[in-house]
């Protein structure tokens, strides 16, 4: 989720999160793995309903570990800069690409065959995710390539990265 500062702010708020992920940086040696479960791969929209990401659900260990120790002084930054916290109930993911617009809509429709009952504006404020694959059973073809699909990737990141347009960044290793 972007966040918006202030310019003056910036500097300061990239200190506040280096010094407050200080301890997680210090005691990950080498980075963190994390285990990515890509049979509950997820469309989600963002709160504008203007961007549809494909995205792949962490683990619930993983998940555990980034609530447990890697969100709450990203949280605490975001709270002493008047920003939103990430994640209060969201499902913990990486998201893997992204489209301009609310395709949720005309993934369902897609899904019903054509066959759209409820009106389109009706569906956009319903969901705000929707699995990518449907129900085990529901399509021999959608049944085929989740069977292809590992049950967990692991994956090895060795850094946190914060972005502010292309006029700052921070990297914090792990």
């Amino acid at each position: 989720r972007p966040i918006y500062l202030p310019a003056p702010s910036v500097d300061s708020f990239l200190k506040d999160i280096s010094s407050s992920l200080a301890p997680v940086t210090r005691n990950s040696h080498n980075g963190k793995t994390i285990h990515l479960r890509p049979h509950n791969a997820t469309i989600f929209i963002n709160d504008n309903h203007t961007r549809s990401f494909l995205s792949i659900p962490i683990s619930e260990e993983s998940s555990r570990w980034m609530k447990r120790l890697l969100l709450p002084p990203i949280d605490s930054a975001m709270l002493r800069f008047g920003q939103k916290t990430y994640y209060d109930e969201g499902i913990m993911h990486v998201s893997i690409a992204s489209v301009k617009g609310n395709m949720i809509p005309i993934i369902l429709k897609k899904r019903r065959n054509g066959d759209l009952k409820q009106r389109t504006s009706e569906i956009k404020s319903k969901f705000n995710s929707i699995p990518l694959f449907q129900i085990q059973g529901c399509n021999q073809l959608a049944d085929e390539t989740r069977n292809n699909i590992p049950e967990s990737i692991p994956i090895r990141f060795d850094r946190i990265q914060c972005d502010f347009g292309k006029v700052k960044n921070m990297v914090l290793p792990l």
